[in-house]
């Protein structure tokens, strides 16, 4: 018990000190970023920065230089003692390790940023299926009950067992290990580290839920760069995580209270609150709908149907 109570501390200790930092930077420390995603820069100082000493450096290059602009800065975030940059809509046209220096004349702070290129087109078309919180012990569970098991082996194997590409998401958020549906959808969808409610976005330290930074999603990128609809065909409620995190449309977004499921409407640090405040923000157009089995007796051919041009 003792093992545990303290290996529990070490496992606190070690989350607060990550958070620790006289500079708090999104994106974060070792983020992957894919090259010419899009994606707002934002530097958070722990106290009153002077904006003449405030420097911010990648690769030993003014930020300016490689974002194109240069950031804002915000003497009294939120009226407090606390001072921050901003910087909206960004991309790095370069793959490598880009090192990350903020500093404020007397503290400073270094961090990595992989920027990554996905290569040469190979597919027409991706179909993405995602077992919302599924793991590895699911799946066993799975296969015995249908295939059955003897002397330690399967009798059977599950249609999911033989698809070409699979991939494991770890699920820990940025800022807790324990994650929950918004933000470990947002890992799927984005490739970005975010904390507990947020979608699309790093929770950052302002009050407003609208304003935090905010980063480009697959189903953006290849509509924005190629041209390509997205479809979503989905057992869950639209605006349940994960689906609500693949469309980037203000459709429905604003009536999130109204299909609330309880009497009261949801908090505004709520997943659903949060998705709402991800798809509003995202400048970006694709095609999205909510179906179901239940719903659709010809579900194969409407699905489909989906994956039609969408005007911008």
């Amino acid at each position: 018990m003792r093992r545990f109570v303290a290996a529990a501390a070490g496992i606190a200790i070690s989350m607060v000190g990550s958070a620790g930092f006289s500079q708090t930077v999104y994106p974060i420390d070792r983020a992957d970023i894919l090259v010419g995603a899009r994606f707002d820069f934002k530097v958070e100082f722990a106290g009153l920065a002077d904006a003449t000493k405030v420097s911010v450096t990648l690769n030993g290059k003014d930020h300016a230089e490689l974002f194109g602009k240069a950031a804002t800065f915000v003497e009294r975030e939120d009226g407090k003692d606390q001072s921050a940059l901003i910087l909206r809509d960004v991309s790095l046209a370069q793959p490598g390790v880009y090192r990350l220096r903020v500093s404020e004349g007397v503290n400073s702070r270094e961090l990595d940023w992989n920027v990554y290129v996905s290569g040469p087109r190979r597919a027409k078309n991706v179909i993405l299926f995602i077992g919302d919180g599924m793991s590895l012990a699911h799946r066993v569970a799975a296969r015995v009950l249908a295939k059955g098991i003897a002397e330690g082996k399967a009798r059977g194997k599950l249609a999911i067992d033989d698809m070409p590409h699979m991939a494991l998401v770890a699920t820990a958020g940025s800022a807790s290990i324990i994650t929950d549906s918004a933000n470990s959808a947002s890992a799927y969808a984005t490739g970005h580290k975010s904390a507990v409610n947020a979608m699309g976005v790093y929770a950052d330290r302002t009050v407003d839920p609208l304003d935090d930074p905010k980063v480009e999603t697959i189903s953006s990128l290849v509509k924005r760069r190629h041209g390509m609809a997205v479809g979503i065909v989905t057992i869950l409620r639209s605006r349940t995580p994960p689906p609500p995190q693949w469309w980037p449309t203000c459709a429905g977004a604003a009536n999130t209270t109204a299909s609330w499921s309880n009497s009261s409407p949801p908090s505004p640090t709520s997943s659903w609150a949060v998705a709402a405040r991800t798809s509003c923000r995202s400048p970006w157009k694709a095609a999205s709908a909510e179906m179901t089995p239940t719903s659709s007796p010809n579900f194969a051919t409407r699905a489909m149907a989906l994956l039609r041009p969408v005007p911008k």
